[in-house]
């Protein structure tokens, strides 16, 4: 492009950065000059601003010409990638502009070469495809919050062109080579949506619709659920084009027709909506040199195989902290994550959390694990077992990520987009040969003995036996022999350790470096020819070349008469006041040569780097079993240091049934007992549930008398037996449940235009609508959100409903209405209980007198009529004048409000129309 614009011309950087960024408008460009990284123009405006760095002052538009030059700032190459993280932070895509071209290349390859360094777009990166520890010329990542290894996040796609009959969300998680795809049918309330976005957590969502922008009740969800995400809205395509698209794409990426295979398995194994969503992410992944994750099918995975794993809806994990605590998203601490989560590994830590979102729900699997973690945790063979811990507790120490080192392989492997340095690769095929030399330095003997330690496991036994064959094949070893390991680790001497990285005597695939090589030896044998015909026509026999400012090759004379006595022909590179330093026109020749070669070198050993990781990717499906069985292990050792938790309650082994059965003796909430505050004391409590008995519990009590920690407690254990943990109680006989539904807490949604009553009666209709035998409900304070009367009967019509129900589940009913004790009187599978307490009265006995209540937080049988919130207030610290007058009125206001107009609408509920009736009765 040439300039003829008006003023000052352009120097033929800036006209490259104004080609560059013509061409990559949404992008801010960091440009590689030398050892600086430079940014120009409104891209340095803002990296200034927020990298808080220095602004050189400039034109700021690319066609403004106020100033001679564009503006600038600049930072160090090896501070690249520490500033690269802040910048992603903040939702920017940044380009990453190499310089391609080097002066000994332009120098051997003629004059005819352009006035300025070729440069070109080598990386682009955004908060959701930065994977950290770049090797891209500069720096190591830093611990920049939201980015980093235990930040890996997904980029999800919705194609919601079908909704609500049918919705496709495919999600990629580039840091670790993870696909999830899901279709499914979603209600008003996007509340299947919303249960997804709560697992994945994007950083990143397209959305595919009938046109572009994304439609209201999405871009709602997205709000709620993942406001930092950045969201990108696509038009579907023609009818046919998705097919076209998948087999254009695939057919092309790599080696013409290597890939081919990969559009027909998405093409034959998924829903049209998942499809969309796979194209749409490929493309999307093609600019940042990621989209060949999907040509690893076996990392693909169904979001919640079809009765495999227990329903968990948003509202779930929100309401008993599964992942974060609800109150603060950013904090694990207080979590059941938290709680369980002693994985040494990255990789077991990934799983364990996956484990804890899907919790198992076929028992024999289910046996298998619990079998597992009291295998670990029964204390013999602990010489062999603490090797095999030691072992992965060194891989969780070293910082290795084996499952993101391997992604990044596969990625350079296909894009040579230099994602992974020479170092990391090393380290990562050690980790994998010192794990498997465990195994082959048991021995017979050691083997044996390590199978009768785990005999009593089959779960045990199959990941043994797993490593056990990797360790009986020589892959690690053949491709490690071919590394020179001290120069691996070598990273103070970048050139040092590329040009060391391989062992290449002997090796054909390494031909290329040795003769490389074997040229530059040539041409120091010449050099140090030339330093000897030096020395003797000189008269010095000890001339040695000197080295000034990386200027090599330097032949040093005292000014004077030796100077000026030297034939013209000489080339003066440098000089002081003393001494000039000088190349013959021989030497000239030959350094030029022998920077050539070195820079051919440099390159040589990078194609054979990328061939070489060519050789590990092929590899790639047995190296991720490893990766999976000892992730695997980590999880069980994690589970099995909570079972041997020597606290205040002892953890036991909870005894499975195939009956709908909770039977807690002396249980404590799992939580709260590790909390420091409450230096694991904890008042434990027993809770007897089954279908002949009571089935459903309605529980009353004062305020803040932990009521809803009981009935959190109950769930978490079900959610823990079904992980495979052991349970904080004296002991435990549980059923196995497919889900569970909460409806807990209020809150208006304002981003929805919906009241508390409106979210309130939507979700307790999509709970009825989707309960099942196997579920085990929750609902808190239903009918709140209404007036007295119209409450009492919302809470009694759809308790009502669910006991009445042949297939009514095990059901928690928290209220404040006490009058629906009679439902108990009604039916003999409902059970009244309340949260204990012990009233305190005045020593002066006045009429007019409210009690102070002590908490005993144990749950009893019976109910309670009085709710005590006066107590509450009190504790609020609100005045006593005021807390007399409001225990009057309430003496005077105790008339009954059992039934108002809303029963009489809600005698139609059932579970076909449960949605319509709840919705329509405001």
């Amino acid at each position: 492009m040439e300039n003829t614009d008006m003023g000052p011309p352009l120097t033929p950087l800036e006209q490259q950065f104004r080609d560059l960024k013509s061409r990559h408008t949404e992008k801010v460009l960091a440009i590689q000059v030398g050892y600086k990284y430079k940014f120009f123009g409104q891209d340095a405006v803002v990296a200034a601003q927020l990298l808080n760095i220095m602004l050189i002052p400039g034109n700021i538009a690319l066609d403004e010409r106020t100033h001679e030059r564009y503006a600038y700032c600049l930072i160090p190459d090896v501070r690249l990638h520490i500033h690269l993280q802040r910048l992603l932070n903040h939702g920017l895509k940044v380009g990453v502009v190499k310089q391609t071209e080097t002066a000994a290349e332009r120098g051997a390859d003629g004059p005819g070469k352009s006035a300025v360094f070729l440069r070109h777009i080598s990386a682009v990166y955004t908060k959701a495809t930065y994977m950290g520890d770049e090797d891209v010329g500069g720096g190591r990542a830093d611990k920049t919050p939201g980015l980093g290894p235990q930040a890996a996040r997904y980029i999800v796609c919705i194609d919601e062109l079908q909704h609500p009959a049918q919705t496709g969300v495919v999600a990629v998680q580039p840091a670790t080579g993870d696909i999830v795809y899901d279709a499914f049918r979603d209600s008003q309330l996007r509340d299947q949506l919303e249960t997804r976005l709560a697992y994945l957590n994007p950083s990143e969502v397209l959305v595919v619709g009938l046109h572009a922008a994304v439609s209201k009740d999405t871009g709602v969800a997205l709000k709620l659920h993942c406001p930092d995400a950045s969201v990108h809205g696509f038009a579907c395509r023609p009818d046919g084009a998705v097919q076209t698209g998948l087999e254009a794409f695939f057919g092309g990426l790599g080696a013409p027709g290597s890939h081919a295979h990969v559009s027909e398995f998405y093409l034959l194994h998924f829903a049209a909506c998942v499809q969309s969503c796979v194209l749409q992410l490929a493309e999307h992944l093609a600019e940042f040199r990621l989209s060949n994750v999907f040509t690893i099918t076996s990392n693909v995975a169904p979001f919640a195989a079809a009765g495999r794993y227990m329903v968990l809806p948003a509202a779930t994990l929100r309401a008993l902290d599964v992942f974060e605590v609800h109150d603060d998203a950013a904090a694990r601490r207080g979590s059941l994550v938290w709680l369980l989560d002693r994985t040494y590994t990255r990789p077991g830590g990934r799983m364990l959390r996956h484990w804890i979102g899907r919790p198992l729900v076929d028992k024999a699997q289910i046996e298998k694990r619990l079998q597992a973690v009291a295998c670990l945790a029964c204390g013999k063979f602990v010489h062999v077992l603490d090797a095999f811990k030691a072992a992965v507790a060194k891989l969780g120490r070293g910082g290795v990520d084996l499952d993101r080192l391997l992604i990044k392989v596969h990625y350079l492997a296909t894009y040579k987009n230099g994602r992974v340095s020479r170092k990391d690769v090393y380290l990562m095929l050690k980790c994998f040969g010192d794990l498997l030399q465990l195994f082959r330095n048991f021995g017979d003997a050691g083997v044996d003995e390590l199978g009768l330690a785990f005999a009593d496991s089959e779960l045990l036994t199959e990941i043994m036996q797993s490593l056990l064959r990797a360790s009986g094949q020589k892959t690690v070893d053949r491709i490690l022999a071919q590394i020179n390991a001290h120069a691996a680790l070598n990273d103070r001497d970048p050139v040092e350790q590329k040009t060391g990285f391989f062992v290449h005597q002997h090796n054909k695939k390494y031909a290329a470096i040795s003769e490389e090589l074997a040229r530059i030896a040539d041409i120091e044998a010449a050099l140090d020819t030339e330093l000897q015909a030096l020395r003797r026509s000189m008269n010095r026999p000890r001339l040695a070349y000197v080295t000034n400012m990386k200027e090599t090759h330097l032949i040093e004379v005292r000014n004077g008469k030796m100077a000026d006595a030297l034939p013209p022909d000489w080339l003066r590179i440098s000089a002081t006041k003393t001494v000039a330093r000088f190349r013959t026109p021989e030497v000239s020749r030959l350094h030029k040569q022998l920077q050539y070669h070195n820079e051919r070198l440099l390159k040589e050993n990078d194609n054979c780097f990328n061939q070489f990781l060519q050789e590990i990717d092929a590899e790639y499906v047995y190296f991720r079993q490893i990766v999976h069985d000892v992730a695997r292990f980590d999880c069980l050792l994690s589970l099995s240091t909570l079972a041997q938790d020597e606290g205040h309650t002892p953890y036991v082994r909870p005894q499975l049934t195939t009956e709908q059965t909770v039977d807690i003796r002396l249980g404590c909430h799992p939580i709260l007992l590790r909390l420091p505050q409450n230096s694991g004391a904890y008042v434990p409590n027993d809770v007897q549930m089954a279908p002949d008995k009571n089935k459903v519990l309605i529980i009353t009590g004062p305020n803040m008398g932990g009521k809803s920690s009981l009935v959190k407690q109950i769930a978490l254990f079900v959610i823990m037996t079904q992980v495979g943990c052991f349970l904080p109680c004296a002991q435990a006989t549980m059923g196995i449940f497919d889900s569970i539904y909460i409806r807990m807490g209020a809150s208006d949604n304002i981003l929805r235009g919906k009241s508390t009553f409106m979210v309130e009666m939507l979700e307790c209709a999509s709970i009825v609508q989707n309960y099942t035998p196997n579920s085990l409900i929750i609902l808190d304070e239903i009918g709140r959100g209404t007036g007295t009367s119209d409450g009492i009967a919302l809470a009694y019509s759809i308790l009502k409903y669910i006991i009445e129900d042949k297939n009514g589940p095990l059901t928690l009913f928290i209220t404040h209405y006490p009058s629906l004790h009679v439902l108990e009187q009604e039916h003999e599978t409902v059970a009244n209980h309340h949260m204990a307490f012990v009233e305190k009265h005045s020593l002066d006995g006045a009429e007019n007198d409210w009690p102070e209540v002590v908490f005993l937080y144990k749950l009893v049988a019976g109910v309670v009529s009085n709710l005590y919130g006066l107590n509450v207030a009190k504790l609020a610290g609100i005045e006593k004048g005021v807390i007399d007058l409001a225990h009057q009125m309430s003496q005077a206001m105790k008339a009954d409000v059992e039934r108002g107009e809303a029963l009489g609408k809600l005698g139609s509920l059932r579970a076909d129309n449960a949605f319509d009736v709840l919705f329509n009765l405001f």
